[in-house]
């Protein structure tokens, strides 16, 4: 994937319900601009700062975020790589986890719905 989709798939995470008019509004970015960037236009540098600038500061809410960065940066220096290894695949099967009841609670609400 990449950067461009990781980021605005990212800014979407944390703004789902935003419409155009609100993610020109916080990003600074022309709404013409904003559609064609979701629909695949590739994005400048700018806009690619504008769209991190407002990810990292919803980021910066949550205090536990920084000392996962800041224990993961000592633990670069310290740990072995196996250690980190095994850190990773802690890491990676929380996130499939989690991604994987997410789905499977949305298609049990969708499921409901129907």
């Amino acid at each position: 994937m990449s950067l461009q989709k990781k980021t605005i798939n990212r800014y979407r995470h944390f703004f789902p319900e935003d419409t155009l008019r609100e993610v020109s509004a916080r990003t600074g970015i022309q709404i013409t601009r904003i559609f064609r960037l979701f629909n695949g236009k590739n994005m400048k540098v700018a806009e690619l700062e504008a769209f991190q600038n407002i990810i990292d500061l919803k980021l910066s809410e949550n205090k536990n975020l920084k000392r996962v960065e800041n224990a993961l940066d000592e633990a670069y220096s310290i740990l072995t790589n196996e250690e980190l290894y095994k850190i990773a695949n802690y890491i990676e099967r929380k996130v499939v986890a989690r991604s994987y009841s997410r789905y499977h609670l949305n298609s049990f609400k969708d499921a409901i719905i129907a």
